[in-house]
C-alpha cells in the first residue's frame, strides 16, 4: 500500500455518507472534513523511521481540490516531528529560514550538521514523502497498523 492509498482509506472511512448522514458535531452542525478534528497513526518504516503525517484541514494539507479541502488525491501533507533528522524534509520545514534555498528553491550549502528536523513540522508533496518512507526500508504496515500501536493511538487524548 502507498501513503496515497492509507489516506484515501481513512477518508473513505470517516466521511463516507452512512458515517456522517445526520451526524453532527460539538456545535451541532453536519459532519464534514471541514469541522471534524482526526488524526491519522504515526507511519511507521523498516528501519525504524517514523513520522507523524495528517490530512485535517488544520494541517499543512492539500488535495487535488486545493489547500485544506477533502479529496480522494492527496497533493501535500504535513509531516510532524520524525524520528530521524532526514535531510530531504528539512526544505519543507517550517523551522528552515527561507535564506538557506536560492530562487530556484534549489538547497543552498549547509554545513556538515544541517538542522535538525525531528522538532518541527512542514508541508511535504505526497510522492516526497514516499520516497523517503522507501528510502527507509519502505513502509512497515504490520508496525504502523498493529493492535499495540492502534491501542496507543485510540487511548490518546
Amino acid at each position: 500500500m502507498k501513503l496515497e492509498h492509507y489516506f484515501r482509506l481513512i477518508v473513505m472511512s470517516i466521511f463516507q455518507g452512512s458515517i456522517t448522514y445526520n451526524k453532527k458535531n460539538y456545535s451541532d452542525q453536519q459532519m464534514s472534513y471541514d469541522n471534524q478534528m482526526f488524526y491519522c497513526p504515526t507511519v511507521h518504516c523498516k528501519d525504524g523511521f517514523n513520522v507523524s503525517l495528517q490530512i485535517h484541514n488544520g494541517n499543512y494539507c492539500s488535495s487535488e481540490n486545493g489547500y485544506r479541502t477533502m479529496g480522494v488525491d492527496w497533493k501535500e501533507l504535513e509531516f510532524g516531528f520524525p524520528s530521524m533528522n532526514e535531510k530531504d524534509m528539512w526544505k519543507h520545514s517550517e523551522m528552515l529560514d527561507s535564506s538557506n534555498w536560492d530562487e530556484e528553491g534549489e538547497e543552498m550549502p549547509f554545513d556538515e550538521t544541517g538542522f535538525d528536523v525531528t522538532g518541527s513540522v512542514g508541508r511535504i508533496p505526497i510522492e516526497e514523502m514516499q520516497a523517503i518512507c522507501e528510502k527507509h526500508g519502505g513502509i512497515d504496515w504490520d508496525v504502523t497498523l498493529s493492535k499495540e500501536n492502534a491501542n496507543k493511538f485510540l487511548s490518546r487524548k
